[in-house]
C-alpha cells in the first residue's frame, strides 16, 4: 500500500481498496498468475470472513485436488496464521525505534545532568519525535492485529477444509453418518470419481446437500407421509430405502431350557 493508492482512494470517497472490493464480490477468483501458496491460504482466510461458510465451501471444492493437497500440506506446516501484509513489521519496528528514541533522551539527560537542564535541545526534540513515531507505530501495529483476529480464526476453518479426512480429522465420522443420505452418497461417489480423495469442505457439502434432501422429503404431503408410515408391507420408503428388519421375539421351548 503505497501513499499514492490511499490518496487516490481518498479522493474518490472510498477507504477501501480494489482488492479487497474484488474479494468480497461472489464470482471472484483468485489471481491467475499463480502466486505462492502462503498467500492463497491468506487469501481464501479473508474471503472464508466476507462470504458465508457455504459459499466458501463450494469455491474451495471446485479447486484441483493437486491445489487442495498443497493448501493442507502448507497448514501442515504452519499451522498459524502467517501474516502477508506490510503491517506486519509495524509494531517491531515501533518497540525500537520507541527504544532508540528514550536510550537517545536518556544519554542526553545523563550527559547535560541536573545542572544542564533548560530549554529542549535539538537532539531531544528529534529524540521525542522519535518516541512519539515509536508509539504510533505501535498503535498502529496493534489495531491492524486485533483487524486480523477473524482472518486468524478462519485460517484454520481453510485447513480444516483442504484437510484429507483421515483418521486424525475431526469431521471423520460426520462425513461417515452423512454417508446414510443417498443424494449425498452419490455426491461422496461423484467427488471419489472425478476429483480424487474426499477432504473436509466435502464434508461441508454433503452436510448442506443432506439438509436440502430432507426438507425435500419434508414437502410430502401428509397423506403419502402416513401411507408409507402405516404400511407394513416393506414399502419402499421415500428416500428410496427399504425398511430395516425387526428382531422377533422367539418363546423358547420346553426343550432349549431343559
Amino acid at each position: 500500500m503505497t501513499a499514492a493508492s490511499v490518496f487516490e482512494r481518498l479522493v474518490q470517497g472510498s477507504v477501501t481498496s480494489n482488492g479487497a472490493i474484488e474479494c468480497s464480490r461472489e464470482g471472484y477468483r483468485p489471481s491467475s498468475t499463480k502466486p505462492d501458496t502462503q498467500a492463497q491460504m491468506a487469501l481464501w482466510s479473508q474471503r472464508l470472513t466476507q462470504h458465508t461458510e457455504l459459499a466458501a465451501a463450494r469455491q474451495i471444492a471446485g479447486l484441483s485436488d493437486a491445489e487442495l493437497a498443497a493448501f493442507a500440506t502448507e497448514f501442515t506446516l504452519s499451522p498459524r496464521y502467517r501474516r502477508i501484509d506490510k503491517m506486519r513489521f509495524a509494531t517491531p519496528l515501533g518497540v525500537a525505534t520507541f527504544g532508540a528514541g528514550l536510550a537517545g533522551l536518556t544519554l542526553q539527560a545523563a550527559s547535560l545532568g541536573a545542572a544542564g537542564r533548560g530549554m529542549l535541545s535539538a537532539f531531544e526534540v528529534i529524540c521525542l519525535a522519535i518516541v512519539v513515531g515509536g508509539l504510533g507505530m505501535v498503535a498502529l501495529g496493534t489495531m491492524k492485529a486485533f483487524s486480523l483476529t477473524s482472518v486468524e480464526l478462519a485460517y484454520g476453518r481453510v485447513g480444516l477444509y483442504v484437510g484429507l479426512l483421515d483418521e486424525q480429522h475431526p469431521w471423520l465420522y460426520k462425513t461417515f453418518l452423512l454417508m446414510r443420505n443417498r443424494a449425498a452418497q452419490e455426491y461422496r461417489e461423484t467427488v471419489l470419481r472425478e476429483r480424487g480423495v474426499l477432504r473436509g469442505v466435502d464434508c461441508v457439502l454433503m452436510r448442506e446437500i443432506a439438509r436440502v434432501d430432507e426438507e425435500c422429503v419434508m414437502t410430502l404431503t401428509a397423506r403419502a407421509v402416513a401411507e408409507q408410515v402405516q404400511d407394513c408391507g416393506g414399502a419402499t420408503l421415500a428416500a428410496g430405502v427399504t425398511a430395516e428388519p425387526h428382531l422377533t421375539l422367539v418363546e423358547p421351548s420346553l426343550s432349549a431350557a431343559a
